[in-house]
């Protein structure tokens, strides 16, 4: 599978040679920028996977666009030393020096891939936690209300939302939204 990335230097002819020496890699180019403005835009409407990008651009800097769509996809800077250590103190984007070395730039393209792909799944399995703990804060607040008004212990409260949910076929927490809602 192709990586989508977004080039974006202020030097258009350094950026056209970036971008060929990605698409011999496989990776797919959704666009070169040189305004910052222009990027944001194009962050925004092709939602890349990464942007390789320098630090200054004519109308603002890195750090701005970062601040305005950082959480949108991943950075990998291409800076002069000085700008490096400030980039990095300010935000978790990963750096590399000026000029490129064309394997330091692969390199960290792969791994700036793989952590987010990582991150990703971290997060798939957050989100299924989230709404396993919310439909069991549901199936206890039936099982309170079966004690209260049946006089259930709570072995028989989860018991009878057990067995009922399977008669009806529903799910133990789709059952327990009915008695919640005094079905």
């Amino acid at each position: 599978m192709a990586i989508d990335v977004i080039v974006a230097l202020n030097n258009e002819e350094i950026g056209q040679k970036i971008k060929t020496i990605l698409i011999e890699r496989g990776y797919n180019v959704l666009a070169l920028c040189t305004y910052g403005n222009e990027l944001i835009r194009a962050i925004r409407q092709l939602s890349p996977s990464i942007v390789i990008s320098g630090y200054k651009f004519k109308d603002m800097t890195l750090i701005d666009i970062y601040n305005n769509v950082g959480e949108v996809c991943s950075f990998l800077a291409v800076v002069n030393e000085p700008y490096k250590s400030f980039v990095q103190e300010e935000t978790d984007i990963f750096c590399i020096s000026s000029p490129i070395n064309n394997s330091i730039l692969l390199t960290s393209l792969d791994m700036i891939y793989q952590s987010e792909r990582k991150v990703k799944k971290l997060k798939e399995k957050v989100t299924v936690l989230e709404t396993k703990i919310n439909e069991r804060k549901v199936i206890e607040k039936a099982k309170g209300t079966l004690m209260q008004q049946k006089g259930m212990n709570e072995n028989e409260a989860f018991r009878y939302i057990q067995k009922n949910s399977m008669n009806l076929g529903l799910k133990m927490i789709d059952f327990s939204n009915k008695i919640l809602l005094g079905e």
